[in-house]
């Protein structure tokens, strides 16, 4: 796993730890990085909980400077008995 892929997903990771979510590396194949997303709650701003699409989109962005050999970014829900 590339460390630009790496420092992505820990980068996105606490952005959705305060309100309980999670982003993890679940795989890469290829050109494709597949990401185990569970996201968290904020009851004061709901609409500040990003979506798997939202996330998708951003974590894309981000890649193309810090591993541009990910052309996608698959998002899979992460159950809540996930560790």
């Amino acid at each position: 796993m590339s460390d630009g892929a790496v420092l992505v997903v820990e980068h996105f990771d606490e952005i959705v730890k305060p309100d309980g979510g999670e982003v993890r590396l679940l795989a890469r194949d290829g050109g494709t990085l597949r990401i185990g997303y569970s996201p968290g709650v904020n009851e004061e701003c709901a609409t500040c909980v990003l979506s798997a699409d939202e996330l998708a989109a951003m974590m894309q962005d981000l890649l193309r400077d810090h591993d541009p050999g990910v052309a996608e970014v698959v998002i899979e829900e992460l159950s809540s008995e996930s560790d």
